[in-house]
């Protein structure tokens, strides 16, 4: 009998310790995947008892859980992208009850087959992790419990928007308002508030332009429906690349590559047969970088 409790005491040790591994993780930083996204490990954030963490339905679209993407260069708040500009992602969570709190968030496509596109940096208060069967999915984080104020918990992270990617992307963020009993932190209670929130940003091609005057570069026609040309003036003789995209940022017809004269260049392009909608024209010139937007159809 004796060696019977014996083991019952020592299986009830493993679990003690192995449950508080589990949850000092949390207190230091989410696992990957429980901010809200579609494709999370844990369908719909940290807050569902598929997460064994918080066991608590979240509160999605709540006003308590702020995102505001900002352009550093400005220091203003912005709602588009620019491909390869770094930016900074703000998330503020405010809620009565909060003593302590922690968020997630990460980036991706709105549509399957999601997709986690740019790359993350620490910032404030966060932390980077990954999925490891998926290294380019990434995920903010927070790195302890700590507030930034009385019932408020803010975080910052770094976000530099891809290169080749020209659609719409999703902010997806997920924050728990915790308000445990005094002494037991490192634990989750009734007390605790998850709380998600997402905000849609599109890519802005409109305002992308590092190497020269928007007037030295244009297409037209444009709407186009069987052809367009392609008019660009180059202050000195760069290796070019010109290449047409998708809306996914999949290319889909190469249009020129090799060196090119100082001056004006142009170039026909026919895109008889492509599907009617929004394309995107990216030329490299050197080491910069040019995209305009042009609309195919009828």
């Amino acid at each position: 009998m004796k060696r019977k409790y014996l083991y019952i005491a020592a299986f009830s040790s493993a679990l003690i310790i192995v449950f508080f591994s589990i949850v000092k993780a949390n207190y230091n930083g989410a696992t990957y995947g429980v901010c809200g996204a579609p494709d999370d490990q844990v369908p719909g954030s940290c807050g569902t008892s598929a997460g064994a963490c918080h066991n608590i339905a979240p509160i999605t679209d709540s006003p308590a859980l702020k995102i505001t993407m900002i352009d550093p260069s400005t220091s203003q708040s912005v709602t588009s992208y620019q491909a390869g500009k770094k930016y900074t992602i703000k998330i503020e969570l405010t809620y009565r009850s909060l003593v302590y709190c922690g968020f997630e968030s990460t980036i991706e496509t709105p549509n399957s087959p999601y997709k986690h596109y740019g790359t993350m940096a620490p910032l404030l208060r966060s932390q980077i992790t990954t999925n490891p069967s998926s290294p380019t999915a990434q995920y903010a984080t927070h790195v302890s419990q700590a507030t930034a104020g009385k019932h408020y918990g803010m975080w910052e992270y770094y976000w530099t928007a891809p290169k080749n990617y020209f659609g719409d992307l999703i902010i997806y963020a997920a924050g728990n308002a915790a308000n445990p009993p005094q002494g037991n932190i490192n634990y989750s209670y009734p007390g605790d508030t998850i709380f998600n929130t997402t905000m849609t940003i599109s890519h802005d091609a409109g305002i992308e332009n590092n190497y020269a005057d928007p007037s030295d570069i244009s297409i037209f026609p444009n709407p186009a429906k069987d052809n367009f040309t392609i008019s660009c003036t180059i202050p000195q003789a760069e290796n070019t690349t010109i290449v047409l995209y998708d809306m996914k940022g999949q290319p889909v017809k190469p249009i020129q590559s090799g060196l090119l004269p100082q001056g004006e260049n142009k170039f026909n392009t026919n895109v008889t047969g492509l599907p009617s909608g929004v394309y995107f024209v990216r030329i490299n010139a050197g080491s910069e970088t040019t995209v305009k937007k042009i609309l195919i159809g009828e």
